[in-house]
């Protein structure tokens, strides 16, 4: 089975670098310098390891063992220990797995899930860097997602000092296994110097990055005072224009609902209609049955709302 996390909480890491880079999809990399700033602190930030994440692992041994067979890898490593600490930057990471090629080349072939991003064809030699992940979405295009494991898969062979490196993609909801091969970009090592550089400084220092987005700012302004501050005028046409926003919002709203109430009226009773082009569905959502749930108790706590109330006069 997979051995799970080496890498310690704070600083980065191959699994966080997409994060950091900010091309993360579910963290964005001011929530993710957060998050590691807590941890140096002493906060558990880990993720309990549910059933999902446990079959998740099992599977990726026997996928990487029967992909590395396939394609003719021999001596696979599925176990390490420890963590991959880059020789010369502040970045480590944990390894699926490691492999041996001898002089293989390979040039696409989707209909036996083989893809070169970037390049006609690759020849692969010696140790290489195996990262698997399983999804239950469709698959896309022909070129991996970054947060899917390929930033990962750079970040690791870096750290290990390898030549290439084969992103595994298992799409079990369509049963496909998908081969992403990567050959080391020295490009690639600049960029991660420059990134773990700026990270480690900012996580010692807990610098922020400057706010994208009103929860960018919530994240680094959650111990408000009641000490009243007085903003410079400038700053009410900042406010004029978010009113107006909310209205406009609230007016969009009700025209949405009154035009849906329309088109309810029609359908009636009827679950799907057809209108030229386009088809409506207007069915039922089907919950399951659920026990009864006992909710704990919370001990009272206090956080900082994410959004600002505005009111004019007084």
């Amino acid at each position: 089975m997979a051995e799970g996390k080496f890498t310690k909480d704070w600083g980065l890491s191959g699994s966080t670098i997409a994060n950091a880079m900010g091309k993360g999809k579910y963290k964005s990399r001011q929530q993710e310098l957060h998050d590691q700033i807590a941890a140096k602190n002493g906060k558990d930030i880990s993720i309990p390891t549910n059933f999902a994440m446990e079959l998740g692992n099992w599977f990726e041994e026997h996928i990487i063992q029967f992909a590395c067979d396939r394609i003719g890898l021999r001596d696979v490593i599925l176990e390490f220990g420890k963590a991959f600490v880059h020789p010369f930057y502040p970045v480590e990471c944990s390894l699926d797995g490691t492999a041996v090629a001898d002089n293989l080349t390979f040039t696409p072939n989707h209909e036996k899930g083989i893809y070169v991003p970037f390049n006609d064809e690759i020849t692969i030699n010696g140790m290489g860097v195996i990262e698997c992940k399983l999804t239950k979405d469709y698959p896309k295009d022909e070129e991996p997602e970054d947060w899917r494991g390929w930033i990962q898969l750079k970040t690791q062979v870096e750290c290990v000092g390898a030549e290439w490196g084969i992103l595994l993609v298992f799409h079990h909801i369509t049963n496909e296994l998908r081969y992403y091969f990567y050959q080391r970009d020295p490009e690639f090592n600049i960029e991660l110097k420059k990134i773990a550089i700026d990270w480690q400084e900012r996580v010692n220092t807990e610098k922020y990055f400057d706010p994208v987005t009103s929860n960018d700012a919530w994240l680094m302004y959650q111990e408000p005072e009641e000490e009243i501050k007085v903003m410079d005028n400038k700053y009410i046409d900042i406010i004029a224009q978010i009113e107006n926003l909310d209205a406009n919002i609230k007016m969009s709203e009700k025209a949405r609902d009154e035009l849906q109430a329309i088109l309810m009226q029609e359908m009636g009773n009827n679950e799907r209609a057809i209108c030229g082009d386009y088809s409506l569905n207007w069915g039922t959502i089907n919950y399951k049955a659920q026990p009864e749930k006992i909710v704990p108790a919370k001990e009272a706590y206090s956080v900082r709302r994410k959004t600002i109330r505005i009111k004019q006069g007084g």
